[in-house]
């Protein structure tokens, strides 16, 4: 098979370690794959491929106009990668991506072209990193209804918080950490901020309950503003803190939402470093666990790998989704709250179960009360920071 890939950077150099390190492997097993071209953005930046004849281009005409099967896209861009998708499915190509933006936001679009076409349409590696999720919830939501998704979907956010737990180091000597070692980016603020874990409960929700779910019904609260003073908090009620992706289905309505929550189930609490971990419930079983990378350049390139040999293998699952259901996201499953705050203001008088001063700081848990009752409260504050407490999972 001839493939292309479009983007050369962490993942797109692990995939071609990969299939260049496990040629022979490969071929053994009657998989061949060739890459034809790697479209890239300079041309001129000098590169160092394992295979020393590959071919770089800067024209995505070549590779549409190119007689690849699949493309392999591995590039963060979203409105020019969206629509560079479209193109080259409509040519009749097969896609591969780890781009959870693209997929987030034009699932639907995606998923309906692919059919028409009667291409693949492969995302294993824009969720949960080299944890093998779609495929088993794919496969699972043909036959069976899940109506329960929980995930630890970041490993930015989880390796910050694990090591401000364990270390007792604060929230900017952690991130500069993760930095450094690769796992956060410059500008943090798609893992801290809980977009990319909103994406991917988008991604999951959507997939599993075969509706769509429009990215601005998901309340997203990050971790930027987390402090010691919170892990001593949950340390003292018997919790640990992590970001969770919530979303859940009941008689009709999804709850459906991203934040920090104190978390006592150690599936959860003891997962550590980059790890990602996802929890989901279903009709015919009680709940399944998966737990693994959450990124790094290999791992995510294995998942990368893995779509392409369904796809080379004729394995891979035709797309089946049509977002066909009509649910409403309500948010209204009542629970307790954890809110860290200079000064309580009145609108949260009436909801405040237990508060006291610490160092400056307001420490408020809250009686039980849905996040669609909370948030307008919330979106009229300054800066604060906000944990749920899940006494249940």
């Amino acid at each position: 098979m001839k493939i292309a890939i479009m983007g050369f950077g962490t993942v797109g150099t692990g995939v071609e370690e990969i299939l260049y390190k496990k040629r022979d492997r490969l071929k053994k097993n009657g998989i061949d794959i060739e890459i034809e071209k790697v479209l890239i953005k300079n041309i001129k930046k000098e590169r160092s491929p394992f295979e020393k004849n590959l071919i770089f281009t800067d024209n995505f005409d070549e590779i549409l106009s190119s007689d690849v099967d699949t493309v392999i896209d591995l590039t963060t861009n979203l409105e020019d990668t969206y629509q560079r998708m479209l193109a080259l499915m409509k040519a009749g190509k097969n896609i591969v991506t780890a781009n959870k933006a693209v997929v987030s936001k034009y699932f639907e679009e995606l998923n309906k072209l692919a059919r028409e076409k009667e291409v693949y349409f492969a995302y294993e590696a824009a969720v949960g990193g080299a944890i093998p999720l779609i495929h088993p919830f794919m496969e699972e939501a043909i036959f069976n209804d899940m109506d329960k998704v929980f995930g630890i979907l970041n490993g930015t956010s989880s390796y910050i918080l694990s090591k401000m737990e364990r270390e007792g180091l604060s929230y900017e000597d952690v991130l500069k950490k993760a930095q450094d070692l690769g796992f956060a980016e410059a500008d943090p603020t798609a893992d801290v901020g809980g977009v990319a874990a909103m994406r991917k409960i988008r991604i999951l929700s959507s997939l599993i309950y075969n509706a769509k779910i429009n990215e601005a019904e998901i309340p997203t609260y990050g971790i930027e503003n987390i402090k010691k003073i919170d892990f001593d908090f949950a340390r003292e009620m018997g919790f640990s803190i992590r970001m969770l992706a919530k979303s859940q289905l009941s008689n009709g309505l999804v709850n459906i939402s991203v934040i920090p929550s104190f978390v006592g189930d150690d599936f959860f609490a003891k997962t550590f470093d980059a790890t990602n971990a996802v929890k989901i419930w279903g009709e015919n079983f009680i709940s399944y666990e998966f737990k693994g990378p959450g990124a790094g350049r290999l791992e995510t390139a294995d998942a990368v790998v893995r779509d392409l040999f369904r796809i080379v293998s004729k394995r891979e699952i035709p797309a089946f989704y049509d977002g066909s259901k009509s649910y409403k996201v309500e948010n209204a499953v009542k629970n307790k709250f954890y809110l860290r705050i200079k000064e309580s203001p009145k609108a949260l008088k009436d909801v405040i179960k237990y508060e006291k001063v610490k160092a400056g700081d307001q420490l408020i848990i809250t009686k039980k009360i849905s996040l669609k009752e909370l948030k307008p409260i919330l979106d009229g504050l300054g800066e604060f920071f906000l944990a749920e407490i899940e006494e249940n999972i």
